[in-house]
């Protein structure tokens, strides 16, 4: 939906982006870090109502790369 601005559900491009940020009116989607709160940008088909939530910031994912990014599970993990 990010990129392509078409529902994967139902395949309508009337895509409306709900930016992320306290001062956005977004506040509750967030990921909460110690001493930092990472804000996702909400993109909602709105003939359907399909919702995907993203990361803008290359930043904000590094920082969850370090802190959330796991390596051990098995080959056949689902």
């Amino acid at each position: 939906m990010k990129i392509s601005n078409t529902c994967p559900k139902c395949l309508g491009n009337q895509i409306a982006v709900i930016e992320g940020g306290t001062f956005k009116g977004n506040v509750y989607n967030t990921i909460s870090l110690t001493f930092n709160v990472i804000y996702l940008t909400r993109y909602v088909c709105t003939q359907c109502g399909y919702c995907e939530n993203y990361i803008d910031s290359p930043s904000d994912l590094e920082t969850i790369k370090r802190k959330f990014l796991r390596n051990d599970f098995p080959d056949d993990y689902v």
